[in-house]
């Protein structure tokens, strides 16, 4: 009788224990929750340059080819954020025929399919010393063209008009500030814009055109920008200009990329002019993400740098591959 009791004992605990199981997943309590939604994330890359060397490559081999092999790292995130290094229009190429000048222009078909079809492209800065390279109305084309392909524009060379613009990212506004230091290094256009952002945008990301050419450190005047830029209230700031990697800060929490470098241009003459950066960043509601991807071009190509070189740009940034702030 005890070995019949112990058996029957035995059964009853697992029918007990198989039929609190199946009312657990039957529950609404007991429901398996669909995954989180993903954190609003935006990929920022360097300096893109679409005449000269750029263009003769363009045409010799497709302008696909440019950009066919980071293709899937565009992909990685919701929004896509570069700076352009010329204008849009259809004049034709003076860069082309010597190299000694340096005005840049690009064709509106290559561009468009470039930068919104093989890029797709959310929005590029036009705080830069290339973007009047064919006066006011080589701006006007240029934005004309990019907001025809629903790229936004924003920036303008003297900080003067058109200095921002908004991504709307998972539900969230993200605001874009353009500043240009090169013909007027004053930053209180810019710092007003940003407090004037600050109470309506998710995050506000400054995105200066500064700094000393080839030099991978930050200057002083770029240190200075960059803190004014973070006490008005931006919440990232990514440069460009010096075509090359420049030094990760980190002031008041938040981070400071002084320069991403090329992300197309063809300066072939040093290894650091032809290795660049692009950062994928998460923002999260505690915390914020930074993915770095260190970029070769080579033969007027862009791809994903591989070792040693991969190694070497992250070693310019002074940070990790991976890295979160609160």
């Amino acid at each position: 009788m005890r070995r019949i009791f112990i058996a029957r004992g035995a059964a009853a605990t697992l029918a007990l224990t198989t039929l609190m199981f199946w009312q657990s997943v039957q529950a609404p309590w007991g429901a398996i929750l669909p995954p989180a939604e993903p954190d609003p994330s935006i990929l920022f890359v360097g300096d893109i340059m679409l005449d000269r060397g750029v263009a003769r490559h363009a045409a010799a081999s497709s302008t696909s080819s440019l950009f066919a092999q980071v293709v899937d790292l565009m992909k990685t995130a919701d929004a896509r954020v570069a700076n352009l290094e010329g204008s849009i229009t259809t004049n034709p190429s003076i860069a082309q025929v010597d190299n000694s000048i340096l005005r840049f222009t690009f064709n509106p078909d290559k561009s468009k399919r470039a930068l919104q079809i093989v890029l797709n492209l959310s929005a590029v800065s036009l705080a830069n010393n290339h973007t009047y390279d064919f006066g006011r109305a080589g701006f006007d084309s240029t934005q004309a063209y990019l907001r025809e392909w629903g790229i936004k524009p924003f920036g303008q060379p003297v900080n003067a008009f058109d200095i921002s613009t908004t991504l709307e990212v998972r539900g969230k506004q993200f605001c874009l500030v353009g500043y240009h230091s090169l013909y007027d290094p004053d930053t209180s256009e810019v710092v007003q814009e940003v407090i004037r952002l600050r109470p309506v945008c998710y995050k506000v990301i400054v995105f200066p055109h500064w700094g000393d050419e080839y030099e991978h450190m930050a200057n002083g005047q770029q240190v200075s920008a960059a803190h004014a830029f973070v006490d008005a209230g931006a919440d990232l700031v990514v440069g460009a200009h010096p075509h090359v990697v420049q030094n990760v800060e980190v002031y008041q929490g938040k981070a400071i990329f002084y320069s991403l470098g090329n992300f197309m241009f063809d300066q072939n003459f040093s290894w650091a002019t032809t290795h660049g950066l692009a950062v994928k960043v998460a923002f999260g509601e505690t915390s914020t993400a930074f993915s770095l991807t260190p970029i070769t071009i080579k033969n007027q190509e862009a791809s994903k740098a591989i070792e040693p070189d991969a190694a070497r740009v992250l070693g310019l940034t002074g940070r990790l591959a991976e890295f979160t702030l609160p």
